[in-house]
This record gives structure tokens, C-alpha cells and sequence, in this order.
């Protein structure tokens, strides 16, 4: 039964009104056009480059210098060596494949009536006009998109497909009933906003490889192939299928990529393709429910959480590389920030959602480049700072690039936003996360503790004395920047709250970490520091400091609130502290609740950890602004016609963000204690959840009444002891391994 369907009168006009689709691989644009339809295409490993280095090429920093800077509190004299000596070139870049083109010449009845929507309970999308209707899918059980024409009255169809790429392309090749384009990518994307002479470059035998192919099945009528197009003739029913695929991590000729597509494409039967596809997609999808009183404001929240679940399968599943910042949904060869993964807050905040809304495995993906970049980290911290480990800072791409990027920025203070070594400890966290939510030992021990030790040994290197503490230095507050003792504006200083939040974490986890695995590792070097790192300060409004020392804000309303991460998603400030909750509201004030998409969803989380659902739900009504706006703003967030939102322009971390607050809201948990309705506001009065997941591998469904815990239900994998609190109490909980504890609370 289909309860969440994304439905419009009329087809798209603009990229931002298309429905996305997709299988984690391979991502659609459609337009929801019958007659001349392009759907924009994109392949998950189709990016720029080679994974060569990019780091600053004059050797590694003289550390001992740039902290002697920082000391004697000269912060431009510390910006201009950073920017000489450390920062690097650019990541590459995320690409669009092509465009799949279907033109449709429909006789008969005049098209009217027209609909089309987007089921998000089976990932299927239809478009239909008088007689006409089209489905299409991208399959989840197979690599491939499938479309079906038809028509109910016997109407023919005529129908003429082509594909194109802005990518430079060697041929296109036809073959009875299918058409390939083989291309190579460019060596080099700028960012937009680098200007320079040649901002795409193609070289001789570099760049990825990729092919695209369609194939086309008319069980009445017939096939024929014209300069590089289809044309087809049917009689009620067409058949259409995609396919594409790259040589990212393998060595495979141009050839071989073809032979591959022609496989898949070989006998597709739709229905059959259909049943795997929704077999697939339920797995995943209907593992949890959400339901709130019914009102239109809540109908519209519901709609955007369960979106979020749905691109959230639709762009990173086990197989697929990491969601980057458009998911995987890009038109452009020079993309917003060139569509990478950007880690100074938005792909992490990509899979904040993931584990507490049962879609552990799609964070996989994540994992995946977390391994990939602890492997480039490692020549980063070596070449750059003269320390092991591994570092990585604001920026990664598909090859796991880790240097500092903004040696050629042409902006005022690159170092803003590049000069921050400390998103290979953020990383680290989704790692410990996801062993706290499936308490799956073997992936601890073999995938997270040689990531997270050699995190830990780069931090441990990285520090420095500076009177009664372990400080890190150079430091940034992400992309924020402060007012020096000389008057003017500064970026680079010492000890920046978020960095010793997240170093804070990290090093505390790994205690846990070498005690739960009897490993000795750095434990005596990480227990020394840890007791040495500075405590939280408020500043002179009483806020929780952004800086070790308490500079002025340059910009009061600034988008990023990283000083605030030890709240949210941070563990470390909880209600054993009221003090600093309360600097951390503060806080929270003074920096308004004006902002892009993503940042007021991270507000919303913060609000909801304050157990203030009031000011989260005004937050994310303010996220679900309609707006057209494609123009970077850092105060015009928003939801696109398509509903994907807008910072401005699209990223997706504001929909996986918008999830994540909802659950915050709904639900809070640490390892043997659940939360429930924490931050309920007043006009969820009444609701229900089926499938939410808490730390110790629990699955959790409660309903609720009037504002009050009616009903739970707990299902644990093994026996452990929890302290269930709701309706202002606290009940401890015996769980069983696979047994479920069933209570009626009035």
C-alpha cells in the first residue's frame, strides 16, 4: 500500500523540480516528461582526476615556528605560513554521466489528465496522461534502470531514445537494439569558484572510464537503429532499459566496460526485474514506520522523514560508494563544491540518521572511504606535518584525498576552511557508533580499531604543552573566523572548542575500545593527555567559548555551531552538566535561528539534546520553506518543488539531517538507558513508532497519547539490562537475546 507519494500535476521545468531515483550506484533525474523526456544520469565512481597527490609540495610544516606564531598571538603571520606551507590543491571532482533522451510521439487521444509521482514505499515512479503511462525504476537487485511504456486504448507508440554526454566521449556504438557511449572523464575540474583558464582538462590515457548503454524490447512491433539513435514502433507495450558502469578501482579497458553493460542488459524480463527490485527495496524501507496526528503541517514532516529514509537507500547502500553532498544527483561538470565530501560537518551529518532509523548497512559506504582515506591520511600526516598516523581535513574525494586543500584559493582566508586537520577524529566516530548500535565485535576489532588507533597516534603527535594543557595548534572553528587582539579578523589560533570536543571523544572511546578488546595500544600516552586537555569555558555572554581564548565572533550568525559538537553529536555535555547546557543555549540563541538547510537541522538536533521540541520544530517548519533559489546563500535554506533542500543551491545533508532531528526528538539513547520523547513538541501530541533502533542493538516501537508513553515494545540481540525513561520515570528493563519485552503503560 502506497501511504507516501511525492505527487504533481505537471512535469518538471527544472533540475529542482525532477524526482530523484536510485540504487546507491547509479542515480536518475527524472522530469516526469511523456512526450520529450531527458533523464539526467549519473554513475557513483564517475569523478575527475586520479587519485595523484595534492599536497603542498615545500616538505612538512615547521610546526615549532607556526605555534611560536600562534603564541606570541600573530594570526595573520600563522594564516600566511599555513597557506605557504601546508594547505593543497583542490579535490577532484563529482561528475555527471550523461543524458538519457526519450522522445515519444503518442496518436490518438489528446494528452490530458496528467499526474506523476514517486512512490517512496516502493521506489517506483509512474507518469500518465489520457491513455499514456509510463513506470520506471532503477533497480535495487540489479544495476540497471527500467522504464515501460503503455498505453490502454491500443494506441502505437513511437518512440526514438538517443544518449549524450557533456563528458567527452569516444564513440557511440549501435547494436541491433542497443546503443553504447564510451568515454573517458577529464583529468582536472576546478571548483566553480577557482578561476582559472582551463577548468576541465582532458589528458591522453588518464581519467576514468565509463560506459553507457540502452537497450530497448518490443514484444509488437520494431527496432531500428539511425545515426546512433533507437527508433522503435510498439504497439501498446515498450520496454526500455539503462545500464552504465566505470573502471574506478580496476583496470579495465573500454571493451571490457561494454562486454559488462551487454550482460547486464542480456534477456531483462521487466516484471521479474520489478519483483527483485521491490523484494529488495522493502528490505530496507519498510523496516520502520513514523506516524504523527494528523494534521497538514505533520503530514508534510512525515513526508519529509520518510523522503530522507528513501534517498538515504537510494544513494548509499553496501556495494555503492559514500553519499556526497548532492547524494548521488549531479548535472553539472563544475558542481557546487565540486559534489565531494565535504567533513567538517555535512557528509557526517549525512549518516547521523542512518543507525537510529534502522539503515545500519548504509553506512558501509562511509566506511569504506573512512579505510580508503586512513590510507592517504597516512602519507598526509608524514609529508605534511612530520608525525604517524593518519590525518585527514575538510575535504575528501572518491580516492580518500586527505591533505588541506586552498593553496589556490582566491578567496579572503582559505585557511578558514582548509586549515582543520581534525575530520579523521570526527570519522572515527561513526565507527565506534556503529559498534555501540550493533555491538558487532569483529567489525570492531578488524575494521574500527586500526582506523581509530591511527587517528589516535596522529592526535597524540599533534598536541602540544601550553601551560597547564595539551592544546592543537594550528586550529581552526570551521569556516568561522574571530577578532585578534590587533582589531582585525582571524581564522588560525589554538585549541578551538570543537577540536578539543572531538579529540575529547575520540581518545575516550579508544580507552573503551583497547579495554573491551584486551589491547594495551596507547592507552598510558592517551590517558596522560586526555586528563591534560582544556575544559569547556563560557565566554563573556555566558555561551560556551568557540576559541580557547574569548574572542569576539566576526560574524555572530554564522552557519557552522562547531563549538557545540560535544553536545551534538557529541556525548560530552549531558544533564550532569546543567552549567554548560545552559552556555550551550546561550549559545544556541545568540547564533539565531537563521541559516542554510543543514544548518538548521543541526540546530534542530542541538535544540531536541536541550529537550526543547518547541524551538527543534519551529527549526525544521523553517527547513521546510519552499524556495527556488539557486544562488549560494548562507540564510536561504529551504525545500526545493522536489523536496530536496536547499542550502542554497541542493544538498543533501539538509534532508538526512531533517531525519536525524525528528529522531532526536522522538527518541535518545546511550549504552543501557532509552529516552523517550525527550523534546516531544506539543503538536505531535499523538503518534507511533515501529522499528527505531538505540544503542545496544535494540529495536524499539512505542505509541504515544496525549503526550504520554502509551505503549513499548523492546527487542534486544542478546541479554542486557536497560533503564527504560518516559512519562517522567525510570524503569529498569531484563531483555533477552531475540526476545521481545511488551509494556502497557497506561
Amino acid at each position: 500500500m502506497d501511504h507516501w507519494i511525492l505527487s504533481y500535476k505537471s512535469p518538471a521545468e527544472a533540475w529542482n523540480e525532477a524526482l530523484p531515483l536510485g540504487n546507491g550506484t547509479l542515480g536518475v533525474m527524472s522530469y516526469g516528461r511523456l512526450e520529450n523526456e531527458t533523464l539526467e544520469l549519473n554513475l557513483d565512481t564517475l569523478w575527475s582526476g586520479d587519485g595523484s597527490s595534492k599536497l603542498n609540495k615545500n616538505g612538512h610544516a615547521d610546526l615549532g615556528h607556526l605555534r611560536k606564531l600562534l603564541k606570541d598571538q600573530k594570526h595573520q603571520g600563522a594564516e600566511d605560513y599555513c597557506r605557504k606551507h601546508i594547505l593543497g590543491d583542490w579535490t577532484d571532482s563529482y561528475l555527471p554521466a550523461g543524458r538519457f533522451n526519450m522522445s515519444l510521439q503518442m496518436s490518438g487521444q489528446t494528452p490530458s489528465g496528467y499526474v506523476r509521482q514517486l512512490s517512496l514505499n516502493h521506489a517506483v515512479e509512474t507518469v500518465a496522461s489520457a491513455g499514456y503511462k509510463r513506470e520506471l525504476f532503477v533497480s535495487m537487485a540489479d544495476p540497471l534502470l527500467a522504464v515501460h511504456f503503455q498505453t490502454v486504448h491500443e494506441q502505437k507508440l513511437h518512440l526514438e531514445i538517443s544518449l549524450e554526454s557533456e563528458i567527452r566521449y569516444e564513440k557511440i556504438k549501435n547494436c541491433e537494439d542497443t546503443v553504447l557511449l564510451s568515454g573517458r572523464a577529464p583529468s582536472y575540474v576546478a571548483p566553480p569558484y577557482y578561476d582559472c583558464p582551463e577548468p576541465v582538462v582532458y589528458e591522453d590515457g588518464k581519467g576514468i572510464r565509463f560506459t553507457l548503454a540502452v537497450k530497448v524490447v518490443v514484444p509488437q512491433g520494431s527496432v531500428k537503429c539511425c545515426d546512433g539513435k533507437l527508433l522503435i514502433e510498439g504497439e501498446q507495450d515498450i520496454f526500455v532499459y539503462f545500464t552504465g558502469n566505470t573502471d574506478f578501482g580496476r583496470n579495465a579497458d573500454t571493451p571490457q566496460l561494454e562486454k559488462e553493460c551487454m550482460e547486464v542488459l542480456e534477456d531483462p524480463d521487466y516484471e521479474q526485474l520489478k519483483k527483485r527490485h521491490l523484494g529488495e527495496y522493502h528490505k530496507y524501507f519498510n523496516r520502520m514506520e513514523l506516524s504523527l496526528n494528523d494534521t497538514r503541517e505533520n503530514r508534510l514532516a512525515e513526508m519529509m522523514f520518510h523522503y530522507a529514509r528513501y534517498l538515504m537507500i537510494c544513494s548509499s547502500r553496501p556495494g555503492s560508494q559514500c553519499a556526497n553532498l548532492q547524494g548521488i544527483w549531479n548535472n553539472r561538470m563544475r558542481a557546487p563544491w565540486s559534489s565531494n565530501y565535504t567533513v567538517n560537518i555535512n557528509t557526517e551529518m549525512n549518516y547521523w540518521m542512518a543507525e537510529r532509523c534502522n539503515l545500519s548497512e548504509c553506512q558501509e559506504p562511509l566506511f569504506d572511504l573512512i579505510c580508503r582515506t586512513a590510507e592517504d591520511g597516512r602519507e598526509t600526516a608524514r609529508e605534511v606535518y612530520g608525525l604517524s598516523g593518519w590525518v585527514s581535513h575538510h575535504n575528501l574525494d572518491i580516492w580518500g584525498h586527505s591533505g588541506p586543500v586552498g593553496y589556490f584559493g582566491q578567496d579572503e582566508d582559505p585557511c578558514s576552511y582548509s586549515m582543520w586537520p581534525m575530520s579523521s577524529g570526527w570519522l572515527c566516530r561513526h565507527l565506534w557508533e556503529h559498534y555501540c548500535y550493533t555491538e558487532d565485535l569483529d567489525f570492531l576489532k578488524d575494521r574500527a580499531y586500526p582506523v581509530i588507533e591511527g587517528a589516535v597516534k596522529f592526535y597524540l603527535g599533534f598536541l602540544f604543552p601550553y601551560g597547564e594543557y595539551y592544546v592543537t595548534g594550528p586550529s581552526t572553528s570551521p569556516e568561522n573566523r574571530f577578532c585578534g587582539e590587533d582589531g582585525k579578523s582571524h581564522s588560525v589560533g589554538m585549541a578551538s572548542t570543537m577540536d578539543i570536543s572531538i579529540l575529547k571523544e575520540l581518545f575516550g572511546y579508544y580507552l573503551k575500545i583497547c579495554n573491551t578488546l584486551g589491547i594495551e595500544g596507547e592507552t598510558a600516552d592517551v590517558k596522560r593527555v586526555l586528563s591534560k586537555l582544556p575544559p569547556f569555558k563560557t565566554g563573556s555572554f555566558g555561551q560556551i567559548r568557540e576559541w580557547f581564548l574569548d574572542y569576539p565572533e566576526t560574524e555572530i550568525h554564522h552557519r557552522h555551531v562547531s563549538h557545540l559538537y560535544g553536545l551534538y553529536p557529541g556525548n560530552l555535555i549531558t544533564e550532569k552538566n546543567p552549567e554548560l547546557l545552559e552556555a550551550c543555549r546561550v549559545a544556541l540563541e545568540r547564533r539565531g535561528d537563521e541559516g542554510t538547510g543543514w544548518c538548521m537541522a543541526w540546530k534542530a538536533c542541538l535544540w531536541a539534546r536541550l529537550r526543547d521540541g518547541e524551538h527543534a520544530l519551529g527549526l525544521l517548519k523553517n527547513q521546510l520553506r519552499y524556495t527556488r533559489e539557486e544562488n549560494i546563500s548562507c540564510v536561504g535554506g529551504g525545500i526545493y518543488p522536489n523536496m530536496l533542500c536547499a542550502h542554497p543551491p541542493f544538498q543533501i545533508d539538509g534532508n538526512f539531517g531533517f531525519a536525524a532531528a525528528v529522531a532526536e526528538m522522538l527518541i535518545q539513547s546511550r549504552k543501557g538507558h532509552i529516552l523517550l520523547l525527550p523534546a516531544l513538541p506539543d503538536e505531535w501530541k499523538d503518534g507511533n513508532v515501529r522499528g527505531m533502533k538505540v544503542q545496544g542493538d535494540i529495536t524499539v516501537d512505542f505509541e504515544w497519547r496525549d503526550g504520554r508513553i502509551h505503549r513499548v515494545r523492546l527487542c534486544s540481540s542478546c541479554e542486557q539490562k536497560v533503564t527504560l525513561e518516559c512519562n517522567g520515570i525510570s524503569k529498569t528493563v531484563f531483555l533477552r537475546p531475540d526476545g521481545t519485552e511488551d509494556m502497557i503503560l497506561g
